[in-house]
């Protein structure tokens, strides 16, 4: 049995050291019946014995269990990812989405989860899954390949190490990595905005989205459905609380509040690309998704929940290299040659223009047939404080004034 002694993966003390962790996996463990899940592994894989190794996982809303199969040379392992909650109609049309996106991406891409070249888009091939909790195992599950490493930002002594960045010895070629990765993704494009969705006849269509229809033709249909259904998070007295000290606190508000009905009203002038084709965008591109050796030479891309085919303006890099916009900042964060004073966010800015780097090489040696749309957007100040304004509006709902990242696209006005 192989050991796995370098995987941030857990046994049962890291549980029984944590309270909460420990309940939520209990209550999850005590619905589902393991051995009825090994089974359906064990009938996907002609019938070998598949053993259930102690070694676990968990994100956030999900169980990792490690499954093994006895072979003749080299064991084969796969992973079970299990749904911690149970499951409702909207975890399953998620959960169906996000296996077709996965599919998808394996079809365009003709990567495999095992022997991926350095800086190809890589996803683990899946065998089975459930996507309700109407089935023997009790729970919604996908079976797929184990791909053999830790996350980004788990490796090498984890969070309490490196505080979420790459270590400096790695980042350079990481970033390099993740930067044609990004660029083969952004080549996976569909006519529109939407859902991925496969038809019976193993072809990819484009479904409607969570709480907001579609799918859209352009990316104006987009905005406008957003901005009509957006609701900030945070009600008035609470965002006066959190901004206490800030001078411009009822200018804030205004801002927040007006975000959405600005964004419906200068819909038709924000994009470039206002039609298709639209790239497939994974929404949560972070350290905690992306599985890495020891020298954090990327092995593959995981949790595709949520991925869909958005307008460019949406596209940011990965999420390890956010910077609050400074349209959205307080102003007293800078110094008066307009630097930011935190000496870590200038440290990203630089990475961050280091990464788009890395893309424009990427879109130009890779081969793909594709244009420069990704780094074109990627570079743009306006684009990317749209996109970063988008992503923390409806959660976390993060403070800021949301109105000025609509100020590069309002000169375009009549």
């Amino acid at each position: 049995m192989p050991k796995y002694t370098h995987l941030n993966w857990h046994n049962e003390n890291f549980y029984n050291d944590h309270p909460t962790r420990k309940k939520v996996r209990g209550t999850c463990l005590e619905r589902i019946n393991l051995p009825a899940l090994c089974a359906y592994a064990s009938s996907l894989k002609d019938n070998r014995p598949c053993t259930l190794l102690d070694k676990s996982t968990s994100g956030g809303v999900h169980l990792i269990r490690l499954l093994e199969f006895r072979e003749k040379e080299n064991n084969t392992q796969w992973i079970a990812r299990i749904q911690l909650e149970p499951s409702t109609p909207e975890t399953a049309t998620a959960l169906e989405a996000e296996i077709a996106a996965m599919e998808l991406i394996r079809s365009r891409n003709g990567a495999g989860a095992r022997g991926g070249k350095s800086g190809v888009l890589v996803v683990p091939q899946i065998y089975g899954y459930e996507l309700d909790d109407a089935n023997p195992v009790g729970a919604a599950f996908i079976l797929m390949d184990f791909l053999p490493g830790s996350s980004a930002m788990d490796a090498t002594g984890g969070y309490d190490v490196h505080r979420g960045r790459v270590p400096v010895e790695w980042r350079g070629a990481f970033y390099r990595e993740m930067a044609s990765i990004q660029v083969h993704l952004s080549s996976i494009r569909l006519p529109k905005i939407g859902t991925v969705v496969k038809r019976a006849d193993g072809s990819f269509d484009v479904g409607p989205l969570p709480g907001l229809g579609g799918p859209f033709s352009t990316a104006t249909d987009f905005y406008k459905a957003w901005a009509a259904h957006a609701k900030f998070p945070r009600a008035d007295a609470q965002i006066q609380r959190c901004a206490q000290g800030v001078p411009a606190v009822e200018d804030l508000l205004q801002s927040i509040h007006d975000f959405p009905l600005r964004l419906s009203e200068l819909a038709s002038k924000i994009s470039k690309y206002d039609e298709g084709p639209f790239p497939l965008y994974h929404p949560d591109l972070y350290t905690s998704n992306i599985i890495v050796d020891d020298c954090f030479r990327v092995l593959g891309i995981i949790d595709w929940e949520g991925a869909c085919s958005v307008p460019w303006e949406v596209v940011n890099p990965p999420l390890f290299l956010a910077v609050l916009p400074r349209a959205m900042d307080d102003p007293r964060n800078y110094d008066a040659d307009g630097r930011l004073k935190d000496s870590d966010s200038q440290q990203r800015l630089k990475d961050r223009d280091e990464y788009v780097g890395y893309v424009k090489v990427a879109e130009q040696e890779l081969g793909l047939g594709v244009d420069q749309r990704l780094s074109t957007v990627l570079s743009d100040p306006a684009a990317q404080g749209l996109a970063y304004a988008l992503k923390v509006y409806l959660d976390p709902g993060k403070l800021g004034f949301y109105c000025n990242v609509l100020e590069g696209f309002s000169s375009s006005e009549s």
